[in-house]
């Protein structure tokens, strides 16, 4: 019997206690562990029992680690990602089936989805995970995403870093709209209009304010009748015909080269900045998201606004 055993009886006291300490929540860490929240707690005393150590306390009904949980989570999380490594590296036939990439639900409900098919019939043995996330800042060895993107200057350490596509921006709106409100011939008539906005909590994106600015248009106050919390929804109202929204070019190039979305004024916002590719710099990557990485790079160079740069790992 291994002398863990004598602070450590089973092993899944380490498993609830991993996942609740990365989720902060008993009851997040159930969902993950498919247990019910008072199994995790009970795990969670198990184990402090055990070990004589205090690895939570509750601050303004707020989950915390200890110092002593901390310390505790720091070292299991290395053991778990060394054990994962070791274990993919001695079984090559199935290292990388299984890839998990977070991304923005504008980016895969308008670029990615439509082009998914063509990914699935070149690598069927790789499985994709997609989740659709309203942040950039994820710690992805933490949350064990294999693949992301990120706005800005590509120098953020622990990732390797891809240039991805650079950042236009420009208004746009449906046909429908466009021929009911008569043509605009300068940046300053979109004040006349509805202007859709959007504020992500967790993201920082430009927006009509910053745009009209930049195009020596001053904006004393913006008119605000209808606000989405994502890119996509403000977008898709474009769409509709409920005013003209900002779109990223490789976002609305599939919208306007159907004829679902028209660019009612020629100017665009080059902003100077890049999404970027990021993948954990600290773990070796899987077989199955560098096929996806590199198809989604080959994909991109047909998208309008794309870098065009090589892919350079940072």
């Amino acid at each position: 019997m291994h002398r863990l055993r004598a602070f450590v009886p089973s092993a899944n006291y380490l498993f609830a206690f991993e996942a609740a300490a990365r989720r902060r929540s008993f009851t997040a860490a159930a969902r993950e562990l498919n247990v019910t929240q008072p199994a995790v707690s009970k795990t969670i005393r198990l184990l402090e029992d055990s070990t004589g150590l205090t690895l939570f306390r509750r601050e303004h009904n707020q989950l915390e680690l200890t110092a002593e949980g901390a310390r505790l989570y720091r070292e299991v999380q290395e053991s778990f990602d060394h054990l994962h490594s070791v274990i993919a590296a001695l079984q090559p036939q199935h290292a990388g089936d299984l890839v998990r990439v977070s991304f923005s639900a504008a980016f895969v409900q308008l670029w990615l989805l439509p082009r998914l098919r063509d990914f699935r019939a070149k690598h069927p043995g790789v499985t994709l995970r997609i989740e659709e996330s309203s942040r950039d800042d994820h710690d992805l060895a933490e949350e064990d995403i294999d693949l992301s993107a990120r706005l800005g200057n590509g120098r953020w350490p622990g990732l390797q870093v891809w240039d991805f596509v650079t950042e236009e921006v420009l208004p746009v709106c449906s046909p429908d709209y466009a021929a009911a409100h008569g043509p605009l011939s300068r940046p300053a008539d979109l004040t006349r209009h509805a202007l859709l906005n959007f504020e992500e909590r967790h993201r920082t994106r430009l927006g009509w304010r910053e745009w009209l600015e930049h195009h020596a248009v001053p904006v004393a106050r913006l008119r605000e009748e209808v606000v989405f919390t994502d890119a996509l929804g403000a977008i898709e109202a474009a769409v509709q015909g409920e005013g003209i929204a900002l779109g990223w070019r490789h976002l609305v190039s599939g919208h306007l080269a159907s004829g679902q979305l028209v660019a009612p004024l020629p100017e665009v916002w080059r902003s100077g900045q890049a999404i970027h590719l990021v993948m954990p710099a600290q773990r070796p990557a899987k077989r199955g998201t560098e096929l996806f990485r590199d198809w989604l790079l080959e994909q991109m160079q047909g998208t309008p606004s794309a870098s065009g740069a090589p892919s350079r790992p940072a």
